[in-house]
């Protein structure tokens, strides 16, 4: 059995068991940790039944430094034995100087069935990731992207409707709230506006031309996919600004939002490497 309590032997004596290697998938995914839901980018490195190898390189863009007993949100179906996961506990975390990489062990702590037929499994005869084992339709990007930009549209909802609330609950001068609200609530919903925009103009584009599987990657450019996608709200920064217990609701559900937004963008990542094959 893969222990993955044991950081200090090294990376490669610590795979006792048959595992399933991706690591020549070099496209990362957003994760997100459990606590404050700040998102990173991660490479997944191996499977297996007792739990998941993964690691955050310095070349991403998005990074978080995360700490053992961190539950982390992979915000990816991976599916084992008939059980689909999505959240993991970091049990350990060492530096890797050949990847240039925080590589971290974790056991699956969480299951939930995937809101589309696109996932990750884990095949004991396999030791690479088989694409071709997805299920995918040629509409699955629209549907996808679709969705993509309405949860994008809902969270400019949710800003929007925080711009009047602070203005009653915000404990600052006359004088001094109207700088506030232009710097921290009317930038962050210009940018959340323009972004819901591409997101739209993107998925009517797929919806017009209609490309087949194997065209995707012909219309995803998957980092700028990631920047009009990932969160533009920092929830400290809102609760150092706010002091108020009151909008606690309103982070929530904007952060549930985002949740379903990189799990969107990662099933794009999977469905952009299945049409490289």
């Amino acid at each position: 059995m893969y222990d993955y309590r044991v950081p200090n032997t090294s990376y490669d004596d610590r795979r006792k068991e048959k595992r399933l290697d991706i690591r020549s998938v070099n496209l990362p995914f957003l994760g997100t940790r459990d606590t404050d839901q700040s998102s990173f980018q991660y490479l997944i490195l191996d499977l297996s039944k007792s739990g998941i190898g993964f690691a955050i390189p310095n070349w991403v863009v998005n990074r978080e430094g995360l700490r053992k007993g961190d539950t982390i949100n992979f915000n990816l179906p991976i599916l084992i034995e008939d059980f689909y996961y999505r959240q993991g506990e970091v049990l350990w975390a060492k530096w890797d100087e050949g990847m240039a990489a925080q590589v971290y062990g974790a056991s699956f702590v969480n299951m939930g069935l995937p809101a589309y037929p696109v996932y990750i499994s884990l095949d004991a005869d396999s030791i690479s990731v088989s694409l071709n084992d997805f299920a995918v339709k040629d509409n699955m990007l629209y549907r996808v992207l679709k969705d993509t930009a309405f949860l994008k549209r809902g969270v400019e909802i949710y800003i929007s409707h925080l711009v009047p609330f602070f203005s009653r609950i915000a404990k600052y001068p006359p004088k001094e709230y109207p700088q506030l609200k232009g710097f921290l609530l009317s930038d962050i919903r210009e940018r959340v506006r323009d972004h819901f925009d591409k997101l739209e103009t993107l998925y009517m584009t797929i919806k017009a031309e209609k490309p087949s599987q194997a065209d995707i990657a012909r219309y995803i450019d998957l980092e700028v996919l990631r920047t009009i996608i990932d969160s533009e709200i920092y929830v400290d920064i809102f609760k150092a600004a706010f002091s108020d217990d009151s909008i606690e609701p309103y982070l929530k559900a904007i952060k549930d939002l985002e949740q379903r937004l990189f799990y969107n963008y990662n099933l794009i990542v999977l469905l952009y490497l299945h049409s490289l094959q």
